[in-house]
């Protein structure tokens, strides 16, 4: 690792705590990045947005949600919100981000809290989904949609990820970032690719406020 790492306590409620493997500077993920030239990748992985938080907390509080499924984190980065679904009861949990830093820090955190065996980690592209990539019962995402550009390969993404006939998405996102973002992604989902929201909620993660919207395929 070519960065200091230091192993954080998270708290998600009802007497549940996570440990989470995470860039002790997040400053120095960046300088990394910016020495390497890659100036295209995503460095902020580093970072426990509050929308992962909410995301696990939710888990924590709904448990049906994801016990005895398989589940997807999509953009998982340090994976604070596929590890808490491990814990909320899940068979089978899958990291899936395409930055190897992020799940090599995720891998530790799996070992950290004995999740070996229903944890696993996978580099992941979502503009080229293998034609054999399994479906899941639930697949989680938080913070996917800041930019305009992901929002059509998101939602076209979801029936390649979800399987039909039952299958969940919950999604995470900040309320005000991109709300236009967020309206149209929920108008393709469900009028294109046939979901509809079981439940859209606004919570607060400490000073934040969060959109969780659970969507049924």
């Amino acid at each position: 690792m070519p960065f200091e790492l230091a192993m954080e306590r998270v708290d998600l409620g009802k007497g549940l705590s996570m440990r989470i493997a995470r860039p002790a500077d997040e400053d120095a993920v960046v300088d990394h990045y910016v020495e390497l030239g890659k100036l295209d990748a995503d460095p902020y992985w580093a970072t426990l947005w509050p929308s992962a938080f909410a995301a696990a907390r939710y888990l924590v509080d709904a448990p049906a949600l994801v016990r005895d499924k398989t589940v997807y984190d999509l953009g998982a980065g340090l994976g604070l919100a596929g590890l808490a679904a491990c814990a909320a009861g899940a068979r089978k949990v899958v990291l899936l981000d395409r930055e190897p830093l992020a799940l090599a820090c995720a891998e530790l955190s799996i070992r950290a809290n004995g999740f070996e065996g229903r944890v696993t980690t996978q580099v992941f592209d979502w503009n080229a989904v293998d034609d054999g990539q399994e479906k899941f019962d639930t697949l989680l995402a938080c913070d996917v949609l800041y930019e305009a550009a992901a929002v059509a390969p998101v939602a076209e993404l979801v029936p390649k990820l979800v399987r039909g006939g039952g299958g969940r998405f919950l999604i995470g996102d900040p309320p005000l970032r991109a709300p236009k973002n967020r309206a149209r992604f929920k108008s393709l989902l469900t009028e294109q690719y046939g979901a509809f929201v079981m439940r859209e909620l606004e919570v607060m993660e400490g000073s934040d406020s969060l959109i969780l919207i659970d969507f049924k395929l």
